[in-house]
């Protein structure tokens, strides 16, 4: 009985097995089955689960909820302070599941951002980025550099896979003194900074049509302009600098592939245990409508959350509307749209 009275307060831990015969142990030895009990399920991950009882009831409880081990249970009249201490399941995403689609060495940004509100990231990367065919063209164009006015990268990739190629003809940031160089958006700005490059130009909107709506005309008429980009990447960023007098080389950085997508993502989107699909480009949304084929349909029981306009229009091509679009076209803007769509919907 020195257990069961002998403290205000009780932490037990690993006791889900024998609940109900530690709740009747505790009664018979002083405690009252009026105590208030809690039991926490999973703590301080996304899948945390909490109910509150009695002595006398917590075991009905606990079987009712389906509450289930790894489970903390707390004894003692401190738990009556819940609804004034509680903070982990009041995070803004709590207990969703979001699917990341992004390429594996890219998700950790996202997947960190989304844990800290309490979001369980769910990865299913379905691409993967890989050289070019041929290195020939990007070669030429780097050992050619110096006859460049600028060079626009348009992703974080493109980036590191110039960089990659400059190093391997044995160059480095020395290389591009003479050369103007643009960025679309911080990340990859902070990917040439990391290079040692510091921007010329950050548009004010992350986009290809942001990039050019921004762009002193004047200067950039009759200038070469270098773009790395993917070899899928369309041509609305070239045409637009082409119409307003710029000499523009497009070349393959890298290529885009589909990445095997077997993983418990796809099971888990099937079964319509997914809150929300994160699409962070135009190629995410079209890999993974390959992966699932005729099971396209089934990712509406989701929301849809693109990265920006142009991830949004591939979506719509794919017979799909976005229930979320970032105004940032970042990582961080795409979390901070899905955490105001939720607190919308809350306010609803």
């Amino acid at each position: 009985d020195k257990v069961s009275t002998g403290s205000d307060t009780l932490v037990i831990l690993m006791g889900m097995g024998n609940l109900a015969s530690i709740a009747t142990e505790l009664m018979s030895n002083g405690r009252p089955a009026t105590t208030p009990v809690a039991i926490i399920s999973h703590g301080t991950s996304p899948l945390q689960r909490t109910i509150a009882g009695t002595l006398g009831d917590i075991a009905d409880r606990a079987r009712e909820e389906g509450i289930t081990a790894p489970a903390v249970v707390v004894v003692g009249e401190v738990v009556k302070l819940r609804e004034h201490l509680r903070w982990f399941d009041n995070l803004p995403l709590f207990g969703k599941r979001i699917l990341v689609t992004r390429p594996e060495e890219q998700a950790r940004g996202l997947n960190q951002l989304l844990r800290e509100r309490g979001a369980l990231p769910v990865e299913m990367p379905v691409i993967k980025i890989i050289p070019p065919s041929t290195w020939k063209k990007l070669d030429r164009a780097i050992q050619e550099l110096k006859t460049y006015g600028w060079v626009v990268f348009t992703s974080v990739n493109a980036v590191e896979m110039f960089f990659r190629r400059l190093h391997s003809l044995r160059l480095d940031a020395r290389w591009l003194c003479n050369v103007k160089i643009g960025a679309i958006g911080p990340a990859t700005a902070k990917s040439l900074e990391e290079h040692g490059v510091c921007p010329d130009y950050i548009p004010q909107v992350y986009t290809s049509q942001g990039f050019v709506a921004g762009l002193d005309k004047k200067a950039i008429k009759g200038q070469r302009i270098l773009l790395p980009r993917a070899d899928i990447a369309g041509n609305e960023m070239t045409d637009s600098l082409i119409k307003l007098g710029a000499d523009v080389h497009q070349v393959a950085a890298y290529r885009t592939v589909a990445a095997e997508a077997e993983s418990p993502g796809k099971e888990m989107l099937l079964k319509g245990e997914i809150h929300v699909v994160t699409f962070t480009s135009a190629s995410t949304v079209n890999n993974l409508a390959a992966v699932l084929g005729k099971d396209w349909q089934v990712i509406n029981k989701a929301k849809l959350a693109c990265i920006g306009p142009n991830t949004a229009v591939a979506l719509e091509q794919k017979g799909l509307k976005p229930d979320i679009v970032a105004t940032e076209h970042t990582i961080p803007g795409l979390v901070a749209a899905i955490e105001r769509y939720y607190e919308a919907e809350v306010a609803r």
